[in-house]
């Protein structure tokens, strides 16, 4: 089972790493996972960003990018 946690490997997030490490833990595209978060921020404003930051603060971070990253993703 796939643990939920930051990916901070420059290759793969472009923030912080929040959406990447989702986007590993649910099984999807990180490209999908950034679009959805982003229309929601959209939709429900500031309670998204609320969110993304207590994620950005309490995630713990992988210390090495899991092998099979890319092959979950598709990055």
């Amino acid at each position: 089972m796939r643990k939920l946690r930051k990916v901070t490997d420059s290759r793969y997030s472009w923030f912080s790493g929040v959406c990447a490490g989702v986007a590993y833990w649910m099984g999807f595209p990180t490209w999908i996972v950034r679009l959805v978060w982003f229309i929601t921020y959209m939709v429900t404003g500031s309670e998204m960003a609320v969110l993304y930051i207590i994620l950005w603060i309490f995630l713990p971070k992988w210390e090495k990018t899991p092998e099979d990253y890319l092959s979950v993703t598709g990055d």
